[in-house]
């Protein structure tokens, strides 16, 4: 008889609950599947299992936590399941990272152990090892068959620790518990109607909430396959590709992705009609980029904005397939409304826009050993996000960006995403960041400045800089009051790619790009 994938029931506490029952109702069905080879939901189960029996015998067991430094693929799905087999919380970093930086990440968790790719050589087990951390790589952990205890898993307990995306200094460690783990799975299933039929293709990684809940979790949860690219700006094309080979019908990425695939990857070839939704979030969401990436591939209605974050479990509001784009007077885009079971509202500081705050069952149990700063956020029963934004008359939610980072002129508040896109409408700019510094002596608002990365390794252009201002001063009726030109990969960012507005104004302020050789270009006249 044919394996049988049907939505599993909310009788479901667990996510080992959730791939146990996958694994007992469709065991060769295909779960996932990358460069290196296919995992059905059965041996997925029977991997995790001979996984978790290894990592029993070194100590790890119910509620412990295990800092995971692995690549994005099959062995990281494999040690994360074998993980929830223990009732254990993983937390995942990128590998890829200094090894330093992310020692250092990993000692905040206090892990049992850190399990890492042997195959990495890249100083990452010294860094790990001098950190004082206990350091095991994955294919030395012992696989054993003996039968473990049956799981006996709460919804309470903790699914796994996400750090934050970190735009605001040192990332946090977000605690996510089972219950909010499924209930952010059930309320995308039954807003996005994702069901067996579907096909996925993943280009986020694992280690990014949208790679892990959407892309790792999801599919069990889900019932459909994903076919997992490794993530990197070199795999864009093959990523695209994987997803015309296999009729995906649903990918995601944050906004850079797209806007870099639509530059960098020839259409030919490609037939992408099977897709109806491709997620864009993770970072403010621009028009120009989802028309280009839309007009490239002969798409229409399928990039789909939402709005999310760590301590929501991922999603909290998204446009539905086929639902039209909806851009407001200042060119900001709709991510959507709410998810079913999301609540959103305003706390109004400037006529309708103000901080948004969240209340769903995904919502987060607070960060990991951080009373203080979990109490600053989670108050009343509501999540503050510490993101601007605003609420249209249908219940779209529109987000202007972080509260620190939002740009002042003349009494009315301003997204930096409406002066960066300008700045990247001009030819040779490749990314751009708009901040706002404080005032000089004889001013009375803060200092707007642009910075700008070139195409050119030189950075003193004045005529690209004149016609990054020119560009502006169209697009929001001002200028701006200096723009910077700067090399590439100059402007601060996260592991995510998301710019790190804050720390790019500190950087300004001390002076250390110009120092560096950088040219700051006044626009005063």
């Amino acid at each position: 008889m044919a394996d049988t994938l049907a939505p599993l029931s909310y009788e479901i506490l667990t996510l080992d609950d959730m791939l146990a029952s996958r694994a007992a109702s469709a065991p060769g069905a295909l779960a996932f599947s990358d460069a290196a080879g296919r995992l059905s939901y059965g041996r997925l189960r029977a991997e995790a299992e001979e996984l978790a029996g290894g990592l029993a015998r070194l100590g790890v067991g119910r509620g412990d936590r295990v800092a995971l430094a692995l690549p994005a693929g099959l062995d990281f799905i494999r040690a994360f399941f074998a993980l929830q087999r223990l009732a254990a919380a993983p937390c995942a970093f990128d590998p890829g990272s200094p090894s330093e930086s992310v020692a250092r990440r990993a000692v905040r968790v206090r892990p049992r152990l850190v399990l890492f790719d042997r195959s990495l050589d890249n100083g990452l087990a010294d860094a790990l090892a001098r950190a004082g951390l206990r350091c095991v790589a994955l294919q030395e952990v012992p696989r054993e068959t003996a039968a473990l205890p049956p799981s006996a898993g709460s919804g309470e307990d903790v699914a796994f620790l996400q750090p934050t995306s970190g735009t605001s200094g040192e990332p946090r460690l977000a605690v996510i518990l089972q219950r909010n783990a499924l209930a952010s799975l059930r309320a995308s299933r039954d807003m996005l109607g994702i069901g067996p039929e579907d096909v996925l293709v993943s280009w986020a990684p694992p280690w990014h909430d949208l790679g892990l809940v959407r892309f790792t979790l999801g599919p069990i949860f889900f019932g459909c396959p994903c076919h997992l690219v490794t993530p990197a700006i070199r795999t864009l094309p093959l990523w695209l590709k994987t997803a015309s080979r296999v009729h995906a019908t649903l990918i995601g990425a944050p906004d850079f992705a797209y806007r870099l695939a639509a530059r960098l990857v020839d259409p030919e070839g490609l037939d992408l009609s099977a897709l109806r939704s491709a997620l864009n979030g993770g970072e403010p969401v621009r028009q120009s980029t989802i028309q280009a990436f839309e007009e490239r591939f002969g798409l229409r209605y399928v990039v789909r904005p939402g709005y999310g974050l760590a301590e929501a479990t991922l999603g909290v509001t998204t446009l539905r397939p086929g639902e039209p784009l909806r851009v407001d007077a200042r060119g900001n885009v709709s991510c959507g409304r709410p998810l079913p079971g999301v609540e959103v509202r305003i706390a109004k500081e400037l006529e309708d826009v103000g901080e948004i705050l969240v209340r769903s069952p995904a919502v987060f149990a607070g960060y990991f050993e951080a009373d203080e700063a979990s109490a600053d956020v989670l108050r009343d029963g509501w999540l503050h996000t510490g993101d601007i934004g605003r609420l249209d008359s249908d219940g779209h939610l529109y987000v202007l960006g972080r509260q620190r980072a939002l740009l002042k002129r003349g009494g009315v508040s301003l997204a930096p995403r409406e002066l960066e896109e300008a700045a990247q409408s001009v030819p040779g700019i490749r990314i751009a960041a708009a901040v706002g510094l404080p005032p000089a002596p004889e001013q009375v608002t803060e200092e707007i400045v642009v910075a700008a990365e070139t195409d050119q390794a030189a950075t003193a252009h004045f005529h690209l800089a004149a016609a990054v201002v020119e560009a502006i001063e169209i697009a929001v009726g001002f200028a701006p009051d200096g723009v910077m030109l700067l090399a590439p990969r100059a402007i601060p960012r996260t592991a995510n790619g998301k710019i790190r507005h804050r720390r790019l104004r500190d950087v300004l302020i001390e002076g250390d790009l110009e120092r560096r050789g950088a040219v700051l270009f006044s626009s005063r006249r």
